[in-house]
């Protein structure tokens, strides 16, 4: 650097540069940046002060004084399964390198009134359902649009929301709080960041943003110095979501008997080598990738041969292979639809993009093949790749206790297979481990952690476990777990299928359990053996009684599988129960259930 000729340029004469360029020639680059940040402190002062503190104050408390640290970071979190409450943490950890004080609450224990003492706020929260907040988050979410809520104008924040393209309320609810709070007052120092499931880069780049804007606003000036720690302070596995594990497949079993309506396999994967760890309640992440045929077809419409070099975002390489392993063809999202209609400039894309309800009805059943079918582009390569989603892992909840299993890990998937427009249609990474892999193949996987899917702290504590079809997968790890534990706790499930000659998944399992004393009952509803459809939810209604009781006493309530329309129906039979042999109102019922779920007795995993 040639301090000197730029000293030059400047308000100095030549002495007063010379002396300068000899006192700054040794330093190095932090040295230099860490006196940036104090000329600018002193600069935010008046000579008039700096003259009155020269007569009043040692050097000392003089030279400290411009280098105050950031007012205290609040980090709000709402979370599903984990992945918020993971980034508030890992946030606190870069802000306290950085020496920022920091708090981190869960919404469900942050008290609303406290935002009167807030300056600035972190705000990360997943989307829930359809669109809606986390359970933890709910109080918080309608306090803030409620006319309760106070004036929030002495406060700077920003949002981190965590979401799922592929539902049509993506990251509503990160939308919801972003915008609630700058109604209230709040400045935004940072815009929101919008994440997908594969989440870590925005997160953390959203991270560094947040952090450079808040010390950019406090009285520090740039005094503190933001580093690019992309470790976000916590130390990583070897293998992660951006780095899977190639794992072997040891076992592939179709649990279904013959004539089933369903097709349910077990697999059992081998982990040897990984380091990876997993508690029961965790999931694995799996890459799926998209059937030769249905690539084959995409290239045909579009006129392509896929020998084409492309830029993909793992890097240069083949469109045939970027089809087949970097991006997806199924199922179809309204961030395709979007980018669809932004190239093409489509009339009837723009009006299914004006309304939600439009949106959801042109995407049942529909993949990027019927989009290309239905409305023609001729497209380049690499354009063609723009408007496709990347390719993102599936979550399964991992059936396996890892003290019992060891080096393996087993899963329970459900493949997918369905007809529309014409075409025999599949899930795409459940297809592609029933399909195109087999004993002995290699298959992308990462463990993926739910901090809000746990057994009791008490391992002597009641479980109820409701889990039909597929969500009984992790409690098959509960008892897995308990049972090399050798701790035999009061434990209940309650299980459901389509028929109980075919579709009753690890029978025989249950029944040595419930012979060894680990899994103290067991009751199932088949839901297609007799005339009228029977659940879950009804077998508990029958058992409300006992299950009432087992809540008096202190039971963990679960609950795994389909989001839509069964964990709904059990968490109205469970209000129903709570109602019925509590003697107590509907609105006490509410009460009840939303103890237990903030005090993490009533837990879901639900997809």
């Amino acid at each position: 650097m040639d301090i000197k000729n730029g000293l030059e340029r400047g308000p100095f004469n030549d002495k007063q540069a010379e002396k300068l360029n000899e006192a700054l020639s040794g330093l190095d680059s932090g040295q230099l940046q860490w006196l940036s940040g104090y000329f600018s402190g002193i600069g935010q002062v008046s000579p008039a002060t700096i003259a009155t503190a020269d007569q009043q104050e040692p050097a000392a408390s003089r030279n400290t004084a411009f280098v105050s640290e950031p007012e205290k970071l609040n980090i709000l979190f709402g979370s599903h399964t984990g992945n918020s409450e993971a980034l508030a943490f890992n946030l606190a950890s870069i802000a306290k390198e950085k020496g920022i004080e920091t708090e981190v609450s869960d919404m469900a224990s942050f008290k609303p009134r406290n935002l009167k003492k807030i300056t600035n706020l972190a705000v990360i929260v997943s989307t829930h359902g359809l669109g809606e907040p986390p359970i933890q988050a709910e109080d918080l979410y309608n306090f803030l649009h409620s006319k309760k809520a106070p004036d929030l104008s002495h406060v700077r924040f920003s949002v981190l929301a965590l979401g799922d393209t592929s539902y049509v309320d993506f990251c509503q609810t990160g939308k919801d709080f972003d915008i609630a709070l700058e109604k209230l007052g709040a400045q935004r120092i940072s815009s929101r960041q919008d994440c997908d499931v594969d989440y870590e880069e925005e997160a953390e780049a959203w991270q560094q943003s947040f952090l450079q804007a808040l010390i950019k606003f406090s009285d520090s000036g740039s005094s503190v110095k933001v580093k690019n720690n992309t470790a976000a302070g916590v130390k990583e596995q070897k293998y992660s979501r951006k780095n899977p594990f190639e794992a072997t497949i040891l076992e592939k079993v179709r649990l279904n008997g013959r004539g089933s309506s369903k097709e349910t396999i077990h697999l059992e994967l081998d982990l040897e080598g990984s380091g990876l760890q997993y508690e029961p309640g965790d999931a694995l992440g799996v890459f799926g990738a998209n059937p030769p045929s249905l690539i084959e077809k995409v290239l045909s419409v579009t006129n392509l041969s896929g020998n084409e070099m492309v830029k993909s975002h793992k890097g240069e390489k083949s469109l045939m292979e970027a089809l087949t392993y970097d991006y997806e063809l199924t199922p179809l999202s309204r961030i395709n639809l979007s980018k669809y209609e932004e190239l093409t400039g489509s009339r009837k894309l723009k009006e299914v993009l004006s309304d939600n309800m439009k949106i959801l009805e042109y995407l049942a059943g529909r993949d990027f093949l019927d989009l290309l079918e239905e409305e023609p582009h001729k497209f380049e390569p690499n354009e063609l790749l723009s408007v496709l989603r990347k390719n993102t892992p599936r979550m399964y909840s991992i059936a396996s206790s890892q003290d019992a299993v060891e080096d393996e890990v087993h899963l329970l998937v459900s493949v997918v297979r369905y007809s529309a427009f014409g075409r025999e249609k599949e899930g795409h990474c459940s297809a592609t481990l029933a399909d195109r892999l087999q004993v002995d193949d290699k298959v992308k996987v990462f463990v993926d952690k739910n901090s809000r899917f746990k057994l009791p702290t008490d391992p002597e504590a009641p479980v109820i476990m409701v889990g039909p079809g597929t969500g009984v997968a992790p409690f098959r790890a509960f008892m897995q777990h308990r049972e090399v534990s050798e701790k035999k706790g009061p434990s209940w499930l309650f299980f459901g299928d389509r028929n109980f000659t075919t579709d009753f998944l690890y029978q025989t399992e249950w029944q040595q359990y419930l012979k060894e004393g680990v899994l103290t009952k067991a009751d199932v509803a088949f839901s297609r053996d007799q005339e009228q459809r029977y659940y879950v939810q009804h077998r508990m209604m029958e058992k409300g009684k006992e299950l009432y009781e087992w809540l008096e006493n202190g039971a963990h309530f679960y609950v795994c599988g389909d989001a839509k329309k069964m964990a709904k129906d059990v968490d109205i039979a469970l209000k129903q129960i709570i109602q019925q042999q509590g003697g107590v109102t509907p609105e006490k019922a509410e009460e009840y259930i939303k103890y237990l779920q903030i005090s993490k007795r009533y837990q879901s995993d639900v997809y």
